[in-house]
């Protein structure tokens, strides 16, 4: 079922209007080529009808070899025009693949213009109903609560079809003909998990949000109750890119790492006791340096210090 949202916004941006265009007339052009057969599969039916009149009458064709290579010209101009069709289809559905991933974004901040229409149309049908959040309600209340309601009821279904358009634009799917396996990218894994989680409709933290409007933005399943009100925040959007939505997913789920509650700290520099150098350890068995062989033997140190007695090991009993 076509998404008259999603169409809407895609013919909005020129270059991917002009790309689903002709993918379009690809797919049409392949459609209405006319059925037939390969070259050797015409060549052969000529042929194999020939055998089979001769077998039946006894008479041999006289112009089989004209037939036969007529038919497998024929055939041959069918394939070709096959191949041209199918080959066009290919290369147009890459390039419309290609071209919207590209301007995405374009297309989803025209998504986002329509966002806040809808919203701007239930904040003024939020008028009229007041206190009134059912159709029972608005029966009871009749007049303009009634036609109020109509009208939320219609950006409902518009608001469904935004954001499945949204969802559409930031993960298209796998590239046509892509290998199998390597099109499950781990931001398209990601986009799965913050739809399921509710991410992409509200900025902030989702905490904030009432049960029943957590639930409509994890299920995607949206009642009057809930667009009325997505209308009273401040913090609806469509996502302009995955990077968008990642930052965003990031500032709502980041830990707070900091606490006015604690005391101030004074990190400005500040000048400590310089630590005095430890003298080495000198023992009664140290010798000095004897660096000049020309020279006499100096004298040994003064000892400051004493070998510590050591544990006994295997060579003082063996």
């Amino acid at each position: 079922m076509t998404n008259p949202e999603l169409t809407a916004v895609l013919a909005k941006v020129p270059e991917i209007e002009r790309t689903e265009r002709l993918l379009d007339d690809a797919r049409r052009r392949l459609r209405e080529h006319p059925a037939g057969v390969g070259p050797d599969r015409a060549r052969d039916d000529v042929i194999n009808a020939a055998v089979a009149s001769f077998q039946t009458d006894g008479k041999w064709p006289a112009n089989i070899a004209k037939d036969a290579a007529k038919a497998h010209t024929a055939a041959l101009e069918w394939e070709a025009e096959r191949l041209a069709r199918v080959r066009a289809r290919d290369a147009m559905e890459l390039l419309a693949y290609d071209t919207r991933q590209a301007l995405a974004s374009d297309a989803l901040e025209h998504l986002g213009t329509r966002l806040d229409e809808v919203l701007s149309d239930a904040r003024k049908a939020a008028q009229t109903l007041g206190d009134v959040r059912s159709a029972d309600d608005a029966i009871k209340a009749g007049g303009d609560v009634v036609t109020a309601w109509s009208t939320v009821q219609r950006l409902v279904t518009d608001l469904a079809n935004i954001r499945a358009a949204q969802w559409a634009l930031l993960d298209p799917g796998p590239r046509p003909r892509s290998i199998v396996g390597d099109d499950d990218t781990d931001e398209r894994r990601n986009l799965r998990e913050w739809k399921r989680a509710g991410y992409g409709e509200i900025r902030g933290r989702l905490d904030d949000a009432p049960a029943f409007a957590l639930e409509a933005m994890r299920t995607q399943r949206y009642t009057e109750a809930y667009l009325l009100w997505l209308a009273s925040v401040a913090t609806a959007h469509v996502p302009a890119s995955y990077s968008d939505l990642e930052a965003d997913v990031m500032a709502a789920t980041t830990p707070v790492a900091y606490d006015d509650a604690s005391p101030v700290v004074d990190l400005s520099p500040r000048v400590v006791q310089t630590r005095q150098p430890r003298p080495a350890q000198v023992y009664p068995h140290s010798r000095t340096p004897h660096l000049d062989a020309s020279q006499p033997t100096p004298a040994r140190p003064k000892a400051n210090a004493t070998v510590p007695d050591r544990e006994r090991s295997t060579t003082d009993y063996f």
